[in-house]
């Protein structure tokens, strides 16, 4: 049988990949389904060409072409440096700093994006030890002690920490591409 590939970011890829173990399906399986169901349920010819539409200017939009500059050899080499330090392919680095000059907007490094998951992380625990000191509060409105200030301060203090992790780790991006912060405090 012919078959269909793409390619997708790591966190698309990791849920999809969730999603085949709940559903006790290999990726392909999982895959072929979902292509079959998009393609059974559409009401009709037109919302599927409707739907193919949009794929294929989106696509048109984030067509990657290839484009050679000359550059001095010293800018060549700062450039391979800039790219090094930041983990990165010399000609990945070239496009993000195109990229965050054109759209004046930071362009986020596996190593930025792996620090924003952490912050994620830790705030959803935050958000869930807030959700069981509710449910303390709601389960004995008499017993407010199960609370402890003392836990509302500590919560306080991670989120202070998280927040200005956040608003650092945003304005070292920006400043690393050499974008005006507009981060606020």
């Amino acid at each position: 049988m012919p078959m269909l590939r793409a390619r997708v970011d790591e966190d698309l890829k990791s849920l999809f990949l969730q999603k085949a173990e709940v559903l006790n399906l290999s990726e392909s399986e999982l895959l072929r389904k979902i292509v079959l169901e998009f393609f059974a349920h559409a009401k009709n010819k037109d919302e599927v060409e409707d739907v193919l539409r949009a794929v294929q200017a989106d696509a048109e939009n984030a067509e990657i072409e290839k484009m050679t500059i000359r550059l001095p050899r010293f800018l060549v080499d700062a450039a391979k440096e800039k790219a090094k330090a930041k983990g990165m392919a010399t000609s990945r680095w070239i496009a993000a700093l195109v990229q965050s000059s054109l759209m004046q907007k930071p362009v986020m490094v596996d190593q930025e994006l792996n620090e924003l998951r952490t912050n994620i992380r830790e705030l959803n625990a935050i958000g869930r030890n807030i959700n069981q000191m509710a449910r303390a509060l709601n389960e004995s409105k008499n017993n407010t002690d199960k609370v402890k200030l003392d836990n509302l301060d500590l919560l306080r203090n991670y989120l202070d920490r998280n927040i200005a992790s956040v608003r650092g780790l945003v304005r070292a991006s920006q400043q690393a591409w050499g974008l005006e912060s507009n981060v606020t405090d």
